[in-house]
């Protein structure tokens, strides 16, 4: 069979951008798969709901795609499947698979469009179990457990059995959650507690929402070897880098305030 063209359609978030690519990791498992990505961001004068009622309502794909995002939809790749996640790409998402002719996949919410529109949406929300095209589970992970070298039993740990290493993922501020000093010098607190109790170090990565002040703070902390054996600068690492801690860390704390990191 000749691989299977897909076209990946990008905002550049990486809580987004990772779900397609969780998406496109599972089909690669069953298929040749060969592709790219295109980076693309909606025109400030073009509002997104007003883009999504048109691409919803069947308007002219190449008008979407160039009043909408400035892509001339003469420059599309080629493609059996277009794939991409987050609120701005639906539009282009819906243009780009009519112009193509190729099926469609979107991952998230899809505030009032049509799942008529998809041909499959992928979500992590159980109210969405019973509406038509949609796929509920966990978000999904181009990370895989076995290339990873995961152990394929996990212990139980505590104070009798402590983790040697320990992951800690640090977001900040999104949606409904607003932290405040506070709580993060408690859960830096927390990490000198555990490391003189249990003898445990700690992986940590801070991200792209983190505030400045507290990326600084774990900076400080992290010179402590006793403390921290990794850390994870976002504001110099980038996305990417949380293999070097899912690899290694036996346990995993997380802050709540990104799904897709829970979910990873």
């Amino acid at each position: 069979m000749a691989p299977l063209k897909i076209l990946h359609l990008s905002d550049d978030r990486p809580g987004h951008y990772h779900l397609a690519e969780g998406v496109i990791a599972a089909i690669s498992r069953i298929s040749d798969v060969e592709g790219g990505k295109i980076s693309l961001a909606r025109r400030w004068a073009f509002p997104g709901r007003y883009l999504r009622s048109l691409a919803n309502r069947g308007l002219a794909p190449g008008l979407i795609l160039r009043a909408g995002y400035g892509i001339d939809p003469r420059s599309l790749p080629k493609a059996d499947l277009v794939i991409s996640a987050g609120g701005e790409t639906l539009p282009a998402n819906i243009a780009a698979a009519r112009k193509l002719g190729a099926a469609n996949i979107f991952c998230g919410s899809l505030r009032s469009v049509s799942p008529e529109r998809f041909s499959l949406i992928v979500s992590s929300y159980e109210r969405h179990a019973h509406l038509p095209r949609h796929l509920v589970g966990l978000k999904p992970c181009g990370l895989d457990p076995d290339e990873l070298g995961r152990p394929k039993h996990t212990p139980t740990y505590g104070s009798i059995y402590p983790p040697k290493l320990a992951g800690l993922l640090i977001g900040g501020n999104s949606g409904f959650f607003k932290y405040d000093m506070g709580e993060w010098e408690k859960l830096l607190a927390f990490t000198r507690e555990v490391s003189a109790m249990w003898g445990t170090r700690w992986l940590i990565s801070t991200s792209r929402r983190t505030d400045p002040r507290i990326a600084e703070t774990v900076f400080e902390l992290a010179k402590d070897k006793q403390v921290v054996a990794d850390f994870v600068d976002y504001r110099w690492a980038g996305p990417g880098t949380l293999e070097r801690i899912f690899s290694r860390a036996d346990i995993i704390l997380s802050s709540e305030d990104s799904s897709t990191m829970i979910s990873e």
